[in-house]
């Protein structure tokens, strides 16, 4: 049988040099111990632009080669480096980025070839081009620095308003609270459903003032209101008031409003307050999103353990992919700021931390027949279990 030495010899079976460095993905070239440059493969000569009568690996050539990649680079301080960078530097593998005068930005690696624990024999030059890397990176930097300095701008301005709000909005509620006391003097009916709407409103709107630097990330949560002040809530009534103040608020003018909630079902024990609010933030939201022959529904059903109020309208709806995020302080959707509707964002971040409190939940979906959006508001009804009464 004869001899196959090119099947037993493994020094014949190894792939030249050069086929090795073309295989590359980089630009590549092996550099002697002794510097000198033994093989380039046809991306380094690509990136580089290395002329035709460059030999790198023939007498002469490296000085030339680097004379060749010096004038490429962006200034006399980037040639220095360069060339420092140049010289071996024993067995570790170093990496530097380069800028070209063109404004590309070229990546270096260089890394030793040879046994371990002993002097390397040659040196393994990798280049590649990694402008778009440091595009990215740079455009990245600016971004989180804009984001920064957005939130700086919230702060102040969440500061701002808390300061501008607080006296005013305390001298409406002590003054409305003196009306309501009997020694001010007998009301009627209407005149006490009124100023108890202003009540309700002026300390609703005093809750989403003291919350606004917490909403822009300034102060921490403040325990004191982590804890609802409950008790006895009927749904249906509470449905129908606030209905009721969104028409005379409205003035009859714009979209229909109906209410679906019937009288009866279990009382929840719930701020009444908070719920209040988050359900004329959900009202105003409908109403403000709808155009005027659009219609507003609102409906309250008890089942399963929950009050489920859902408010559904026929307004511009919301974008799928936002149909969280609009429960986020400060975020609007789309479709919203471009249609030049007015809203600070906070008041859907508000409904839902209510909800949340209550040991609810605040969701929204598109509307299934038509355009239009449906928020659902549940929360669970005590448990008969335990033994409480909702009270008074």
């Amino acid at each position: 049988m004869p001899d196959t030495p090119a099947a037993t010899d493994p020094a014949a079976m190894e792939p030249p040099a050069a086929e090795l460095l073309d295989a590359l993905p980089q630009a590549a070239a092996l550099v002697a111990a002794d510097r000198r440059i033994l093989r380039v493969n046809r991306r380094f000569r690509t990136l580089l632009q290395v002329p035709d009568d460059l030999d790198p690996t023939g007498p002469g050539g490296r000085e030339r080669l680097l004379d060749h990649v010096a004038a490429l680079l962006a200034g006399p301080a980037e040639r220095e480096r360069f060339l420092a960078d140049a010289l071996p530097h024993g067995p570790v593998t170093r990496i530097a980025d380069h800028h070209l005068a063109d404004g590309r930005i070229l990546r270096r690696r260089r890394s030793p070839v040879g046994a371990p624990g002993r002097p390397p024999t040659a040196h393994l030059l990798l280049i590649e081009d990694v402008t778009r890397q440091h595009e990215a990176r740079d455009d990245l930097d600016r971004r989180v620095r804009r984001l920064a300095e957005l939130t700086d701008e919230r702060t102040a301005f969440a500061g701002r308003a808390l300061h501008e709000l607080r006296t005013p909005l305390a001298t409406v509620v002590s003054f409305a609270e003196l009306l309501l006391d009997p020694a001010s003097g007998p009301l009627g009916p209407e005149r006490t459903s009124y100023l108890e709407a202003i009540l309700r409103n002026a300390r609703r709107m005093t809750s989403i003032a003291a919350d606004l630097p917490r909403a822009a990330g300034e102060d921490p949560p403040d325990p004191r209101r982590a804890e609802p002040r409950r008790g006895r809530v009927l749904v249906p009534e509470l449905v129908e008031r606030v209905a009721l103040e969104a028409l005379q608020r409205t003035g009859g003018a714009g979209p229909y409003l109906t209410v679906d909630a019937p009288a009866g079902g279990p009382p929840l024990l719930a701020d009444g307050w908070l719920l209040t609010g988050a359900l004329e933030e959900l009202v105003a939201n409908a109403l403000r999103f709808t155009p005027a022959d659009g219609r507003v529904e609102l409906a309250a059903r008890p089942a399963d353990g929950h009050w489920t109020v859902q408010v559904r309208d026929t307004g511009i709806g919301v974008p799928l992919e936002y149909q969280d995020e609009v429960f986020t302080p400060y975020v609007r959707a789309p479709n919203a700021r471009r249609g030049g509707y007015p809203g600070t964002g906070l008041g859907l971040a508000g409904a839902r931390e209510a909800a949340r409190l209550h040991g609810g939940t605040l969701t929204v979906h598109d509307r299934p027949d038509g355009p239009g959006a449906v928020f659902t508001l549940r929360l669970p009804l005590p448990d008969a279990a335990d033994g409480r009464d909702p009270g008074p």
